[in-house]
């Protein structure tokens, strides 16, 4: 592959391909507690059953110390989120043509309970029914069946776990065997599904961050696994973003958050179109945009013709 522009050059550090990195950190990742023999454990900040079974064998992850309490709960985040990120969309569809892939989300349907519905997945996709009239004699009735959601609090808790691990190799002293963490706070801004990646919001924070100076990238699992922090030009702000198994993206920033919100407050808002309105009831609705692939710079490296795989 060609090398990053020079800009990029200065932040950007190749790991080694087709094998993990190991921390021997005597601190948690997560929590920062003393770690001792009785609540240590080892981890894989993507979980190898978070992606297709055997996408990671060969390829990049970051493994880590963690006490076993941050362990068990990014363990439990990872167990729903993968099943309902594998599943296909209301048409049927995903976002890839891996057969093995496909096998493995039928069987994680089964496996995996939804912490929302408190049923295995297969049995939690969403029955909407929406009626009303439009004016006397007008009658408007209909049914949609959404596929399995995805807690909001719980997707950005796991997706801020991974990006802590990450950002805590990025800083890893070998000396004292201890990372840091980012000052001041983590502020999630958006999830949505493959079919509404061309959304204005996700549109917006794509092109204001997308010259940023990249400080990670990484794109590992046979691309069931994305990563991106670029850091503000002038502030103590990050922005980043995942992709989880070709189906989901969630967007946001760490650090400072004053600057993250004049960003924000500069982007379009999602307009739902109101189909009938009146004092008692309502329908709106709002179209999924898709985005296609020349226009999808969300993991590209300016400067850069091809993509890495994992780089910090």
């Amino acid at each position: 592959m060609d090398s990053p522009s020079a800009s990029t050059q200065a932040n950007l550090v190749d790991a080694s391909p087709g094998r993990p990195k190991a921390l021997h950190n005597c601190a948690c990742v997560y929590c920062a507690s003393i770690l001792t023999k009785a609540n240590i454990s080892r981890e894989h900040v993507i979980g190898r059953r978070f992606v297709p079974k055997g996408k990671l064998h060969g390829q990049w992850n970051l493994i880590v110390n963690a006490c076993r309490a941050c362990n068990a709960q990014k363990a439990d985040l990872e167990d729903d989120i993968s099943a309902i990120t594998l599943q296909p969309d209301a048409w049927g569809r995903y976002g890839h043509e891996d057969s093995s892939a496909i096998a493995d989300a039928q069987r994680k349907a089964n496996d995996a309970r939804s912490r929302l519905t408190k049923k295995p997945v297969k049995d939690s996709h969403e029955q909407l029914r929406l009626s009303g009239s439009l004016g006397p004699g007008v009658h408007l009735s209909f049914q949609f069946t959404a596929p399995p959601q995805i807690d909001d609090r719980r997707a950005f808790e796991l997706a801020r776990l991974q990006l802590v691990a990450f950002f805590y190799m990025q800083t890893y002293n070998r000396e004292t065997r201890r990372g840091g963490y980012w000052l001041h706070g983590y502020h999630p801004v958006f999830q949505a599904a493959r079919g509404d990646w061309g959304n204005p919001l996700m549109m917006a924070f794509m092109r204001t961050v997308e010259n940023w100076d990249c400080r990670l990238v990484g794109v590992t699992a046979d691309g069931f696994f994305k990563v991106v922090t670029r850091k503000h030009p002038s502030a103590e702000t990050w922005a980043w973003a995942v992709e989880w198994n070709h189906s989901r993206r969630l967007i946001g920033f760490f650090g400072e958050r004053g600057p993250a919100q004049q960003i924000v407050s500069s982007f379009p808002k999602l307009q739902a179109q109101t189909i009938y309105q009146t004092s008692n009831e309502s329908l709106a609705y709002r179209g999924e945009t898709s985005l296609s692939e020349d226009e999808d710079t969300m993991f590209w490296v300016v400067g850069a013709t091809d993509m890495p795989d994992m780089r910090g």
